[in-house]
């Protein structure tokens, strides 16, 4: 059995705490760091066998997360159009953060606005969760898109589409801009000093056709926007999405006996500062049934602040393990 863990931020910790973790350093002993400048989407499709298109398209996030989000996109073009608050300044726009905290009520007054608004134009937004919003069209739009992340807290302008059809999807930006700053939903959110919704930023576009084949998997993820990607890959790979639980051991009891996996995923939640506790309930083990021979092979995928990377560890030999424990090598990120 394989078994990938996906750990959204633990790149961006601290280099000391990386570097004092004991199963992190057994990984590191045993494998050596790829990394993927186009971040995690791109990292995360590589290390569970789906190929990336080349870096000129979009990594096709869009259609993957609609679907773990429980949209099927079936053969649309799909655009991920998140929700977010812009602020205006003297001669460019900022795009200040994601809008997360609308009601159901709310984001579906919204979107029913845009849907209204764009009738016309081939064009259909939908919104499985309040905080997750994507746009679907039937004809696939010549663009290359920015990655939200990118974009976070700097101007507008530097991140556009580009191709062929970006002044149309700037249009429709800008058209967007002015029907959400004067929605009934954001005067009540100014009232309440919210920062209104008052803009979409799209990205991650493609059709669920442009993702490589990947062997059927299954993935314990969060209910979340987090986990979208790794869920609606699972899916589309003919495998498996289920519940997180809270250890290794329960991942691994969660397999049933009449269908054994050959890879399983665990998605994890933003590393934050629980470095420990994934240590604990994690990577330790898992890290220990690899040396004893009971996992094939054990990766990890994670980013930081500027690119994503991925170890894959396979069983080591008798000597690469007592090289492990003797001195093992320092779990370091590399910077590209």
């Amino acid at each position: 059995m394989r078994f990938t863990f996906v750990v959204p931020g633990l790149a961006s910790l601290d280099r000391a705490a990386l570097a004092s973790s004991r199963p992190l350093s057994r990984l590191a002993s045993w494998s050596r760091p790829r990394v993927e400048p186009r971040g995690m989407p791109a990292a995360l499709l590589a290390s569970l066998g789906s190929a990336a298109p080349e870096p000129a398209h979009d990594v096709p996030v869009a259609p993957l997360a609609a679907l773990g989000a429980g949209v099927d996109p079936h053969a649309s073009f799909v655009l991920a159009a998140e929700p977010v608050h812009l602020v205006a300044g003297r001669e460019d726009v900022a795009v200040a953060g994601r809008v997360d905290d609308l009601s159901a009520a709310d984001a579906r007054a919204l979107v029913d606005a845009l849907n209204r608004h764009f009738a016309e134009d081939g064009i259909a937004f939908v919104a499985p969760r309040p905080d997750t919003w994507f746009v679907t069209t039937s004809a696939r739009p010549d663009i290359v898109t920015v990655p939200l992340d990118t974009v976070l807290r700097s101007m507008m302008s530097a991140h556009q589409p580009t191709g062929g059809a970006a002044r149309l999807w700037q249009r429709w930006s800008t058209e967007i801009q002015m029907l959400l700053h004067a929605h009934p939903v954001n005067e009540a959110r100014a009232r309440l000093g919210l920062a209104p919704c008052n803009g979409v930023w799209f990205w991650g576009g493609g059709q669920l056709a442009d993702v490589g084949l990947a062997a059927p998997f299954r993935v314990h993820a969060p209910a979340d926007r987090s986990a979208d990607l790794v869920r609606g890959l699972a899916l589309a790979s003919g495998g498996e999405a289920m519940a997180l639980p809270g250890s290794f051991e329960a991942a691994i009891d969660a397999v049933p006996a009449t269908r054994p996996a050959t890879h399983v995923v665990v998605a994890l939640p933003g590393v934050g500062h629980a470095l420990a506790e994934i240590d604990r309930a994690w990577l330790a083990p898992a890290v220990e049934w690899l040396e004893r021979g009971r996992l094939a092979s054990v990766a990890l995928v994670t980013d930081g602040a500027t690119s994503a990377v991925t170890w894959n560890a396979r069983r080591p030999s008798a000597i690469a393990r007592l090289v492990a424990r003797a001195a093992p090598r320092r779990f370091v990120v590399p910077e590209r």
